[in-house]
């Protein structure tokens, strides 16, 4: 793949994805069709869940990542391409042999850089699915304290003795 390719991929999947980016007050917690449609489309195109979910820096991480592997793994084809096709070519059993071992290596960094590829599309999907499902999950707790849904407070046990507990406010 050209290298201006994979650069305007890089830039654009984050920019289709910009007109679809829910509104935190748009996304339903309850419902899980935020998630399922940021996991589709991650699947579809490395980062693009993530820009749907507007997380713009995994988003980026992502497809960068998927692209580079991808390059990494065409370019290793084309060079065990080409030294299958030397050893082809050879006459001398030297040479025959220096060129499978090219050729092995080759074929073996190709296959290795797939693998790497299919870990982290699955990571990709996973995180897109995990953080458009729970991506309004703490919208209805109440505001104490720090504004977060737990805080320290004192309490007093069953013994009678005071002391001091985690309280956690659910909505």
């Amino acid at each position: 793949m050209p290298r201006r390719l994979l650069l305007g991929l890089l830039v654009l999947i984050p920019l289709l994805a910009a007109a679809e980016a829910p509104r935190a007050a748009e996304v339903d917690s309850l419902s899980l069709l935020q998630g399922r449609r940021a996991m589709w489309r991650s699947a579809a195109l490395g980062g693009w869940g993530q820009a749907t979910n507007g997380q713009w820096l995994k988003a980026l991480f992502f497809s960068g990542a998927e692209l580079s592997i991808v390059a990494g793994a065409v370019g290793q084809h084309r060079e065990w391409r080409h030294w299958q096709q030397r050893r082809r070519e050879a006459s001398d059993p030297l040479m025959i042999d220096f060129t499978m071992r090219r050729e092995d290596f080759y074929l073996r960094d190709r296959n290795k850089l797939i693998w790497w590829w299919m870990w982290v599309k699955l990571a990709s999907v996973l995180d897109a699915y995990v953080s458009g499902s729970m991506s309004n999950f703490d919208a209805g707790w109440e505001e104490r304290g720090s504004g977060s849904g737990w805080s320290l407070e004192p309490v007093v046990l069953a013994t009678g003795t005071p002391g001091v507990g985690l309280a956690i406010r659910l909505p």
